[in-house]
């Protein structure tokens, strides 16, 4: 018989009222900000658009009328779009579902702590996962990290459910979710299955046989659930469904395993995929840089942990030499030191991927937030544990432990330029319960009576860190935003010298309009004004997504548009925008200095259109918040070509 497994709700109240804490502070901390911070105007027409049209929702499309994707699979924004149908457009109705996404992750890892090594393993995962930088500015803001992060916590959950009771169902279950995962981000929904692979086979009793049936169990459900949406794509016939952005050929295997794949690691190497850098913002700089998980850019979004991750990795691995040391013949290893091995192998990939690829968004650094939160949180339990052993080296582990971390944190503080305010109270904290753990381990008289005291200084000298550089996002200005989820404020941002000192704004949990620049609402006006958008016409078309995306997002209407993202993808031959142009799609937007290859513009002078209006280039040095929706700062003119 399956023994029971441990859950939250047979824990007793103080640990239930814990967790429920925990959760509610996450809840509050990226939700204050709600209604600020929207998403990148291109991703917000998606949504919009998938919220008007169920065909746009099932082929992932750019723009009601489904007539192009993303450049990238869309099932990041379907909670999004279903937000948006059921509250309205709104700021807050794009990013609520990421507050969820990122309330199941926490309470995810509480789950597979509580599981792995007891309540307050899974007390401490909670808390870490949850004073994360990089997880509370992600979560709060609309971006397909969320459902990333989510679907691979649940995953690790699944897997560790099938490895605790010994049936293989569980593993399926694992392989849906990193195709869930799949879908929202890709090839980066991978990264944890090489781990998951190795832990099934050293977990699983039995023969090989039986060990590599579950193992291709968890492969073959995790690459069906991921290409799935792809093989629906490639059978419907090319002119029923939107083209592709991403590819060059309609092709949506090039766009996800070239232009967001392997090109990322091997620019231009997949055929039919756009070439990388063609008309988007390419990384440099820390973003291209090996070392960019230690650099100070990053350091303050992930990096809080590290010290005590890495002492859980060393106190695993000198667990297993001691486990292993003397056994005559392998034997299946037990459900917890899979799991340790699971969280370190994952841990690495994702490292090492992350430090060989650019990186465009920091929201990518949670890509290891997981793994860090449980191997700290393990590191702690151990180190506690420690305490009790005989020799003094067990019992200066937990001492030496929090000494690191506060050293840690105080270097950390002053390179990612952490307000004066909660530096000072973040030293104090960590260094008074440092003080505390370090006199526990003195042969002192009252040492022994600490118990829960020494074990909850040491997780708060390990989480004050992290947690009070977190606090930041109360401060509208220092709380990253959907384009690139980032805590605090860098060097290199425009609003560096606004927000140098640390403010906290009211909070704005529910509103917000997506953002659309004066010269677009004249566009959109003029527009109308010429008979756009009547008897089901298109507004007009377009040859720039930074043209349309903010007017959809603002408007819901469809405005048709060639090249996607990159510029490349040729979603209308000039033909095809010659025949719109006789059968009633008269008006036409042309952005400034196309290139030569521009098929709208070369369309409009063939048709011989007439000018109705320019909007010129904003200024040198005029960049505002406004133009982060786009179309802000080029230049563009409407033309009728009736």
């Amino acid at each position: 018989m399956t023994p029971a497994l441990p859950r939250w709700w047979r824990e007793p109240w103080w640990a239930r009222v814990t967790l429920a804490a925990i959760l509610v502070a996450f809840a509050v901390l990226t939700a204050w900000n709600l209604a600020r911070g929207g998403d990148f105007s291109f991703y917000e027409a998606s949504a919009r658009s998938m919220s008007q049209s169920w065909q746009a929702l099932l082929f992932g499309a750019f723009d009601p009328a489904a007539t192009v994707t993303l450049d990238k699979l869309s099932g990041f924004a379907v909670p999004q779009a279903l937000s948006v149908r059921l509250f309205g457009m709104s700021t807050s109705a794009l990013a609520l579902p990421q507050v969820i996404e990122g309330l199941v992750t926490v309470f995810a890892c509480a789950l597979i702590g509580l599981r792995w090594r007891g309540r307050a393993v899974g007390l401490m995962a909670a808390a870490a996962a949850a004073s994360t930088p990089i997880f509370v500015s992600m979560f709060g803001h609309p971006m397909e990290d969320g459902l990333l992060t989510m679907s691979l916590a649940v995953a690790v959950l699944w897997w560790q459910r099938a490895v605790l009771t010994k049936r293989w169902w569980p593993l399926l279950w694992a392989g849906l979710f990193i195709g869930v995962g799949f879908q929202a981000k890709m090839m980066q929904a991978w990264f944890v299955l090489p781990a998951l692979l190795i832990g099934t086979l050293i977990a699983v009793g039995g023969r090989w046989p039986q060990r590599l049936a579950r193992v291709g169990a968890l492969l073959g459900s995790a690459v069906l659930a991921s290409l799935s949406w792809m093989l629906m794509m490639q059978l419907v016939p090319a002119a029923s469904r939107p083209f592709v952005d991403g590819s060059t050929d309609n092709n949506v295997f090039a766009m996800v395993f070239g232009y967001n794949g392997i090109d990322r690691l091997f620019p231009n190497a997949i055929d039919g995929a756009v070439r990388s850098g063609g008309g988007t913002q390419t990384a440099s700089g820390a973003a291209a840089a090996v070392t960019k998980l230690i650099d100070p850019l990053y350091l303050g979004q992930i990096g809080w942990l590290y010290p005590a991750a890495l002492f859980g990795v060393g106190l695993g691995v000198w667990s297993l030499v001691r486990t292993w040391r003397g056994r005559s013949r392998p034997r299946p290893v037990s459900p917890a030191t899979a799991m340790f091995v699971v969280l370190v192998v994952w841990l690495v990939t994702g490292a090492a991927i992350l430090s060989a690829a650019r990186m465009p968004h920091t929201a990518y650094l949670s890509a290891i937030g997981v793994q860090l939160a449980l191997l700290a949180a393990f590191a702690v339990d151990e180190a506690v544990r420690l305490r009790r052993a005989p020799g003094r080296a067990g019992r200066l582990v937990l001492p030496m432990l929090t000494v690191v971390q506060l050293s840690w944190c105080v270097v950390l503080a002053v390179v990612t330029g952490m307000p004066r305010p909660l530096w000072i109270a973040m030293i104090g904290v960590t260094a008074g319960m440092c003080a505390l753990v370090v006199a526990s381990a003195l042969r002192t008289p009252w040492r022994r009576r600490l118990g829960r005291t020494i074990a909850l200084a040491a997780a708060v000298a390990v989480l004050a860190g992290p947690a009070l550089f977190a606090v930041q996002v109360v401060d509208a200005a220092r709380d990253g935003s959907g384009g690139d989820a980032y805590v605090g404020v860098k060097h290199d941002d425009p609003r560096a010298a606004v927000a140098a000192s640390f403010r906290p704004s009211p909070p704005q949990v529910w509103g917000g309009a997506p953002g659309i620049t004066p010269p677009l609402v004249e566009l959109v006006a003029a527009a109308r004004a010429a008979g756009g958008g009547r008897d089901g016409a298109p507004l007009f078309l377009t040859d720039s997504w930074s043209i349309a995306a903010p007017v959809i997002d603002a408007t819901g209407d469809e405005v048709l548009t060639d090249g996607g993202y990159s510029g490349q993808a040729v979603v209308f031959t000039a033909a095809e925008i010659t025949a719109k142009i006789r059968t009633g799609v008269h008006l036409i937007v042309v952005r400034d200095h196309t290139p030569k290859g521009d098929q709208v513009a070369n369309a409009v002078r063939a048709a011989s259109c007439r000018t109705l209006h320019t909007w010129p280039s904003a200024p040198a040095g005029s960049h505002t918040k406004s133009t982060s929706s786009g179309g802000g700062a080029g230049g563009f003119t409407l033309y009728s070509c009736s």
